[in-house]
């Protein structure tokens, strides 16, 4: 009798229908599992997108603190220059386009004769020498002077003298080389196969010391000889690193360096001083004292690897230099592909020398140009640190002395041969990449050794 009480109530309570009509059965709610899924997939992916804001957070602060940390290589816009004693020497400053220079110093290079006159017609030059420097070899004299702020400008000098004074003077900018810090992976760095060449070659740099204590660059007869001097002041501390890198490639002796030039006499003028732990410059005072030496000195070749702004001062050196019928090697830049063109490389004449690296494919940070002659491997290149390592290092810098081996030995095996016709045999030798002909990124193609000799 409860039974058929339920089930009438249950039907009293369902919708009346006709006979044959077909009853549409209740809405039940979603299974439980399904119920779940749904908030469970919405809050991963509110997780998800919370653990992003968030990451990105810590990179953003992160950065910023880096942001606080100075790099190593971008130097304070005003700097001084400290003697071993901690006494200052001189001043480096930020000037034009970002380079660097001694602070209001500035440079003349003329005759002596050309000096006493220009004295004669502004005698207040008198109260701004600082120094004068005969220079032997090319019969000049070297002029510094140290001008008031208000001066302190080619075109305040102009206004203040004349358009005149500009034909002889330049800032007394810095100069720096062009080698990437060492890596820590030996095993990775690349080694040339074989030597330029196997003949006597004399050869000259302008770069930092060398480090003479290490046994891969002892001096040894027939081997390796150096005629060395400096042109800072002794109570500057010494730089080797950069120096030392550049000697290793032309003449170590160590199982993993293959030496361009095993039988090298090197006359190494060191100019280069530590601006901070890992960056070296020369003032151009220096440079030209150091390139007078080297002019007096039985060599027809010098490797520069160093970069730096255009300078008359510079440009007049250096073309004293290829008068006497010197060949000069420089390095092109690390400053990458859309840099502006840097000296000496860019100067009519000397040799611009790009790196590449083993595989041909162009240093990524090179400088390109019409003014880019050849190219050499300088990349990830098996070097002596200042304490012996064998480390990888990178930079045109790395790849000028290859070209500069293969000059010299040209100009040693045949003496007779002009700048302009070594520089012929090259284009001969050289591996050119890409499209047939110059280009701005390796110049005629890269220069390897050995020299062929039967061209």
């Amino acid at each position: 009798m409860k039974k058929t009480l339920v089930a009438a109530l249950f039907l009293a309570g369902l919708p009346a229908v006709s006979p044959g009509q077909v009853v549409r059965p209740p809405e039940l709610p979603p299974p439980l599992v399904d119920t779940l899924k749904q908030p469970t997939g919405e809050l991963l992916r509110q997780t998800e997108q919370l653990q992003q804001q968030l990451a990105e957070q810590r990179l953003r602060e992160q950065l910023a603190a880096l942001a606080t940390l100075p790099d190593p290589l971008q130097l304070p816009a005003v700097q001084d220059i400290l003697t071993l004693s901690g006494e200052p020497l001189w001043r480096e400053v930020e000037v034009e386009q970002g380079f660097r220079a001694i602070e209001r110093e500035w440079l003349l290079l003329l005759t002596a004769d050309e000096w006493q006159a220009l004295l004669q017609r502004w005698p207040e030059l008198a109260g701004y020498l600082q120094r004068q420097q005969p220079l032997p070899a090319l019969q000049l004299t070297l002029v510094t002077l140290k001008v008031p702020a208000a001066l302190d400008s080619a075109s305040a000098l102009a206004q203040q003298f004349s358009a005149e004074l500009l034909r002889y003077s330049g800032r007394n900018h810095l100069y720096q080389p062009q080698q990437q810090a060492s890596t820590a992976a030996p095993q990775a760095a690349a080694q040339s196969k074989a030597s330029m060449c196997d003949w006597p070659v004399s050869l000259g740099m302008v770069d930092t010391d060398i480090n003479t204590e290490l046994p891969a660059l002892a001096v040894q007869s027939g081997h390796f000889n150096l005629v060395a001097r400096r042109f800072l002041p002794e109570q500057l501390a010494a730089s080797y690193a950069h120096g030392t890198a550049v000697a290793s490639l032309l003449a170590a002796r160590d199982p993993a360096i293959t030496p361009l030039l095993p039988q090298l006499t090197l006359y190494s003028a060191a100019a280069f001083y530590a601006s901070n732990a890992v960056q070296q410059s020369a003032s151009l005072e220096h440079l030209l004292t150091a390139l007078d030496w080297l002019a007096s000195q039985p060599l027809q070749v010098i490797n520069l690897s160093l970069t730096g702004p255009d300078n008359p001062v510079l440009a007049l050196l250096i073309q004293q230099l290829q008068a006497r019928g010197l060949s000069l090697v420089a390095a092109a830049g690390n400053g990458g592909p859309a840099a502006t063109p840097l000296y000496p490389a860019a100067y009519p004449g000397v040799i611009a020398v790009t790196a590449v690296a083993p595989d041909m494919t162009p240093y990524r940070w090179a400088n390109q140009g019409d003014y880019i002659d050849f190219a050499a491997v300088g990349v990830r290149v098996a070097a002596l640190t200042a304490n012996g390592q064998v480390q990888p290092q990178s930079g045109t810098s790395l790849a000028a002395p290859v070209v500069s081996a293969a000059v010299a030995c040209w100009r040693a095996a045949q003496p007779q041969l002009t700048h302009q016709q070594v520089y012929q045999l090259l284009m001969q030798q050289a591996r050119d990449l890409g499209e047939p002909g110059k280009d701005p990124v390796t110049g005629h193609g890269v220069i390897e050794p050995p020299l062929e000799t039967e061209l």
